[in-house]
């Protein structure tokens, strides 16, 4: 069901469930203090035994949209474990409502170091990746990293994957049954997120990371945009120059509806940061 971003309003609150400082709100949502040093050291760490599955969102101006038509979408965003600033529209317009973020952090940022810093010796990853290519690719990097083959997995779901529920059920059971440390969904938004929402109590005691194409990126099946290109804000015109057929429509038709809802969200009052300690806000730690 479609609805406005600026209204939106969980179902229900529900015990306070983020562990991360909390820099503020926009459009509603908490946004991450931590840069990406700080919550790559924080992804190292062990999750407690029993607490479930962490789950980070990187929330990009296509996220935004499409959070305001999609409430399975917005849904799992309000019990992420942690939300970060992965567009540049995003991160300015937080800057613009005096959301301390100490800057972007990207998904795609955040995986690439991620995984170099990882522990062979205590952690376990599981990959859900978008082609075999990339699967064997990632596979090759981290055994080169001192990797055993037992603590990665791979899989390659089929098109649609996420309608046909003995398929995504028995992919959850997999993924519990590797007990990772880390998982890493490579198949975009909002699929791999509102998955890994609805399957959160099956995954385990982990850290989950929705970063699309980052895992492309990292494979090198896909080029990311120069250094220089990101800084500037339009690694979004590279990727759509890249592929344009799947994703014109995303950045040049459907992104402008992102100006209606910075001017709906612009009529709320600032929202500064709070105490999660104090707070129940549906948020998943």
């Amino acid at each position: 069901m479609a609805q406005s971003l600026a209204s939106y309003q969980p179902d229900a609150p529900q015990p306070d469930r983020c562990a991360t400082a909390e820099a503020g709100r926009i459009f509603g949502l908490p946004f991450s203090a931590l840069d990406e040093q700080a919550l790559v050291a924080q992804m190292t760490q062990a999750v407690p035994s029993g607490s479930g599955p962490k789950r980070l969102a990187t929330a990009n101006l296509d996220h935004i949209v499409q959070m305001a038509r999609n409430s399975a979408f917005r849904r799992a965003y309000d019990r992420a474990w942690t939300i970060t600033a992965d567009g540049m529209p995003v991160y300015l317009y937080a800057r613009l409502r005096n959301v301390g973020l100490p800057g972007r952090v990207t998904g795609a940022d955040l995986f690439a170091r991620l995984i170099e810093v990882l522990d062979p010796g205590r952690h376990r990853c599981f990959f859900v990746c978008s082609t075999a290519e990339v699967a064997e690719r990632l596979e090759q990097r981290l055994l080169r990293r001192g990797f055993r083959r037992d603590a990665l997995a791979f899989c390659v779901p089929p098109h649609a994957f996420e309608r046909d529920a003995a398929y995504s059920d028995a992919l959850a059971a997999r993924i519990r049954a590797h007990a990772p440390t880390h998982l890493f969904m490579g198949l975009g938004a909002p699929k791999s997120d509102i998955w890994t929402d609805r399957y959160h109590d099956a995954l385990g005691d982990c850290y989950v990371l929705n970063v699309g194409a980052a895992l492309d990126f990292a494979a090198g099946v896909k080029r990311r945009a120069p250094v220089l290109i990101r800084r500037i804000g339009l690694e979004w015109a590279w990727r759509v120059a890249s592929e344009p057929r799947r994703l014109y429509r995303r950045y040049l038709v459907d992104s402008w509806q992102f100006l209606w809802l910075v001017a709906r969200d612009l009529a709320r009052p600032a929202q500064p940061a709070h105490s999660r300690a104090a707070r129940g806000i549906g948020r998943r730690t």
